[in-house]
């Protein structure tokens, strides 16, 4: 399922207009986006938990030319599903 195809489900199920399906799905990723910049967790109870996780900058090695090269700090994002929504997922035939 695409982006389109998504909001359009949504939408649908909800009972409102595509666009402001659209634009409440937009919002909702950015305030999760938002908080993982600030290194704040983000619960969703019978979803799952959006943690961010910074790795400070290092020092590597270009390989192809052997020169010291400083990578800068990164933050990545783990997920972990609520044990509800992995119960649901097992009860689905597929």
């Amino acid at each position: 399922m695409n982006n389109k195809q998504f909001i359009s489900s949504l939408s649908e199920k909800i009972g409102i207009p595509t666009s402001d399906t659209n634009t409440a799905v937009e919002t909702f990723c950015n305030v999760i986006t938002q908080n993982l910049k600030s290194l704040d967790a983000v619960a969703l109870p019978t979803f799952g938990r959006f943690d961010a996780i910074k790795e400070d900058e290092k020092v590597s090695r270009d390989l192809s030319t052997g020169k010291r090269i400083l990578l800068p700090p990164v933050i990545s994002v783990a997920f972990t599903p609520a044990s509800t929504f992995v119960k649901s997922l097992e009860k689905t035939d597929l």
